[in-house]
């Protein structure tokens, strides 16, 4: 016959019940073999000792006295081997040794004890032979397990110790450390929880019970369940079950499906937020068990069911028990006068501690653990493995963790995992057609995780291929509407961080941080090339050069006006208005004028109106030189306020994306004008606010057109485009997230282990493997002599040209101006003035001539109708014909 350990008890008492019972029926006999622990160091030859017998009524006792080396197991199972040869009915060790305990129970054929309580003297007294001399070995002390008589009561359908349970249960739950638990029992074992709950009263552990007969429905489980599930916040919750089998399966079954109920689904977390510990009797096939609670990750059992015998799941079988040890009281009176009361009170004794569980009654422990399916090596099974066992006196041994299952993670769960193009965070691997996975910044997070917290996942694309909008009724679209309708476990994508989608979903802490940033296409440097001769200067510095120019001339024409020297010495030299817009005009260009003002306070202003010139055509000249020979990458805007000024560029961004909502709802004035610019161009243009990021790049090329959006993605973008820049305003604005249903318990979880791959350094090296190495356009690094075309320089044959035809406007005007004073112009007596001719003036030098008059060292002299000068001894002479 089989005997396995947890099935020891019963099985003893089963067998010792039946030689008593064979004992009180008829003539017969029974053998019965002791071991003991050899006493010496020395292996004796002969380690029989010898027999005895005891005649009682009509049946034979025949009891054969061995011992071994307790210390070599090996020579424990031969001895009991031997033993069993000789027809022995019953094999006694009489040892503590746990290793022995185990080995001989997994014995075949004779039952074999190991009840370490049974008084040494109560094996002599069964008329032990001479040469019989055991050693006793002592048991060891339990600390904190008082020694107590127990009595045999029934449990269900077994036989324990009431006490011995209460012991082993608090025990382990003071191990475990746990301060709180919700108790399971039925009307069967409430005297049972009573005793277990007072214990560990005791020692501070809260609980409140549930009584499984009261709860008659599914629907009343459901209501318990959801009463523990409120516990579950950031902590484990604790549960102990003190019931029969169909008692359990009733509870493990409603929790094991809880998790996925309708209502629950994505809500709760029962089966990684919970540690059950469960006392009960398992059959010999444990499937029907297992089945019950295949989905909660952390279920430890302490299997109580010692046996499988039928005999002992009679329900009368304690009372019939009891029955045999008052008869044997009885006959003890009886065979007084035989002098056999000594052996028949040993039997006596001997029977009652087999009854008696307190005596070295060891109970395994078991948790439910998952492994690979040996059929495929890919799915996972689950199985009862031991991790310990706990004795009666509350002696207990754990070869590991009682809930291992807690130190990996999600145990091999999966997840679907919702994502979205947008590089460099994730990009598709397609094969024909067909998109097989995925790489990129979160791909690689993704896998880390994974790696992290044991689970696996599937991937899925929401079908509006949209991050997350609002919609008019507050519902969601993209990703972030999967997740509001639970339609996904986790969302791992380039999704930012908002207050209005939280409300709606969880976010982790972030793994990245981006800006908003403006992409705009180069303006075509040919474009504009017939404004190069401007381009050097600034428009408000243009302006200030053609103000200060008139300005200038008119102080120089006030300054000559008011001067003195032109008193002294004669208005020759003297400057007019337009004399010095002129010379100023031609300082300015660096080539000066005629003449110089005479005076000294003018030749003053002229010289600082020099050096100011040279200044100008200086700084002027060099930065033609660089406009001529170097293209410049400017953007015709830098910042979203320059943007909303202009009037040539159209502006756009992603439809369904954190930008809409940005924009939509932000209080700013500057926010407001590119929102409501994006709403006018939506009338006539739906692409500004398209989905799809290539369309607005697309338009870039077509149009002035400017895309508005993450920093990240527009460095992808223009990595190998020359042609497209930024703007240099960043808006540190965003930060993206894991995103999870709304109050899940794994945000915590997730946030963890992500601040742990920020803090190693993990997430960096993420980011340079997928970010685009910065390339340098040509002409960007070295200075490169470049022929001047044509259109470089057109704008100087665009100032000929404007010379030109300037000049005959000019020319126009004073023919016009020349032809009206002609008509117009009248002589004193209101007669037409008539110009007949000119006469040249003659200049001749005098050595001596005779004058009439003098007038400011001015000769003059009439002669004939003909005027004669002389000035500064120069003749000069006119005619006066013709007036």
């Amino acid at each position: 016959m089989l005997i396995k350990h947890r099935m020891e008890c019963v099985l003893i008492l089963t067998f010792i019940l039946t030689g008593l019972v064979v004992f009180f029926v008829g003539g017969t006999n029974i053998t019965i073999g002791v071991i003991n622990n050899i006493c010496s160091h020395e292996h004796p030859e002969n380690t029989t000792l010898g027999t005895s017998t005891l005649e009682l009524q009509n049946t034979t006792i025949n009891v054969i006295w061995s011992q071994a080396d307790f210390t070599e197991l090996y020579l424990v199972l031969q001895k009991v081997k031997e033993l069993r040869k000789n027809h022995a009915d019953l094999v006694y060790v009489n040892s503590t040794d746990h290793s022995i305990v185990m080995a001989i129970s997994n014995l075949n054929s004779t039952p074999a004890l190991h009840l370490n309580d049974v008084n040494q003297e109560t094996v002599e007294n069964l008329v032990a032979p001479e040469s019989y001399s055991p050693c006793q070995e002592t048991p060891p002390k339990v600390e904190d397990s008082p020694t107590v008589a127990c009595s045999a009561v029934a449990f269900g359908k077994n036989i324990f110790d009431e006490f011995g349970i209460t012991l082993m249960v608090s025990r382990i739950l003071t191990h475990l450390q746990w301060t709180s638990t919700f108790a399971f029992f039925e009307n069967s074992t409430a005297h049972n929880i009573d005793m277990i709950l007072e214990k560990i009263n005791e020692i501070g552990i809260k609980h409140r019970t549930f009584n499984v007969d009261n709860l008659r429905t599914t629907d009343d489980i459901l209501q318990v369940l959801d009463i523990i599930h409120r516990e579950v916040v950031d902590r484990m919750v604790n549960i102990t079950i003190v019931c029969h089998l169909d008692c359990i399966e009733r509870i493990l079954k409603q929790a094991n499906k809880y998790d996925n109920l309708p209502a629950n689904f994505r809500r709760t977390a029962l089966r990684d937020h919970t540690f059950w510990f469960v006392v009960t009797q398992l059959p010999g096939d444990e499937a029907e068990f297992i089945q019950s609670s295949s989905e909660l990750d952390n279920v430890c059992v302490l299997n109580i069911n010692v046996t499988t015998d039928e005999s002992a799941l009679d329900p009368n079988s304690y009372l019939n028990q009891q029955k045999i040890i008052d008869q044997l009281g009885n006959i003890t009176t009886l065979v007084q006068s035989t002098g056999s009361s000594s052996a028949i009170l040993a039997l006596k004794n001997y029977s009652q501690s087999i009854f008696s569980p307190v005596s070295c009654r060891t109970y395994p422990l078991s948790t439910l653990m998952w492994k690979e399916n040996p059929e495929n090596g890919t799915s996972l099974i689950r199985q009862l493995e031991n991790v310990g066992w706990v004795e009666v006196n509350g002696r207990f041994q754990f070869d590991s963790k009682l809930y291992p299952n807690v130190e990996f993670g999600f145990n091999k769960r999966n997840f679907l995992v919702t994502t979205t193009w947008w590089p460099p965070f994730t990009e598709r691997i397609q094969e024909n057609g067909q998109t097989i996975d995925y790489v990129g910044f979160c791909a690689d997070l993704l896998k880390e995780l994974k790696e992290e917290l044991n689970f696996t996942y599937t991937y899925t694309e929401p079908s509006d291929n949209e991050f997350g909008s609002m919609y008019a009724n507050k519902s969601w679209s993209g990703m972030i509407g999967q997740l509001e309708r639970r339609e996904v476990d986790l969302m791992v994508a380039g999704a930012s961080i908002q207050a209005s989608r939280e409300q709606v979903m969880d976010f982790t802490h972030p793994f990245y941080y981006d800006t908003t940033t403006i992409l705009i296409k180069r303006p075509d440097p040919d474009e504009n090339k017939m404004f190069t001769l401007a381009k050097p200067f600034k428009i408000e510095v243009i302006v200030c050069i053609f103000f200060v120019l008139p300005v200038s001339a008119f102080l120089l024409f006030v300054i000559e006006k008011l001067s003195p020297y032109y008193k002294i010495h004669g208005p020759e030299g003297r400057q007019n208005y337009q004399m010095s817009f002129w010379y100023m005009f031609g300082a300015l260009l660096t080539q000066g004028g005629e003449s110089l003002p005479n005076s000294q306070s003018g030749r003053t202003m002229i010289t600082f109106f020099w050096l100011f010139s040279l200044i100008m055509v200086a700084t002027y000249s060099g930065n033609l030189i660089a406009f001529l020979t170097v293209t410049i990458d400017k953007a015709p805007f830098n910042s979203l306020e320059e943007l909303v000024e202009q009037d040539d560029y159209k502006w756009g961004i992603l439809a369904g994306t954190y930008f809409v909502t940005w924009f939509q709802e932000s209080p700013f004035e500057l926010l407001q004008k590119v929102w409501s610019g994006i709403k006018t161009f939506n009338r006539t243009d739906t692409d500004v606010l398209n989905p799809d990021p290539n369309v607005h790049i697309d338009k870039m090329y077509k149009e002035k057109y400017v895309y508005i959006g993450d920093k990240s993605y527009m460095e992808v973008r223009k990595a190998n485009r020359c042609e497209l820049i930024t703007a240099t305003e960043e808006i540190p604005n965003m930060s993206y997230g894991i995103g999870l249903p709304n109050n899940s318990l794994y945000t915590k979880l997730f946030s963890d282990k992500i601040l742990s791959l920020q803090e190693g350094g993990i997430l960096q090296t993420f980011k340079q493997k997928h970010w685009p190495r910065e390339e340098f356009c040509h002409g960007s690094l070295v200075a490169e002599a470049k022929e001047i075309r044509l259109i470089d320089v057109q704008a100087a044959f665009i100032v000929v040209g404007a010379g030109i035809a300037l000049g005959t406007i000019v020319l126009l005007i004073e023919k016009l101006v020349n032809r009206l004073s002609l008509r117009f112009c009248l002589k004193k007596e209101n007669t037409p003035c008539k110009h007949i001719k000119t006469v040249p003036t003659i200049e001749m030098e005098l050595d001596e001539v005779e004058i009439s008059g003098m007038s400011n060292g001015v000769y003059s002299v009439e002669d004939n109708g003909t005027n004669n000068h002389i000035n500064n001894g120069y003749y000069s002479q006119s005619s006066l014909d013709g007036y």
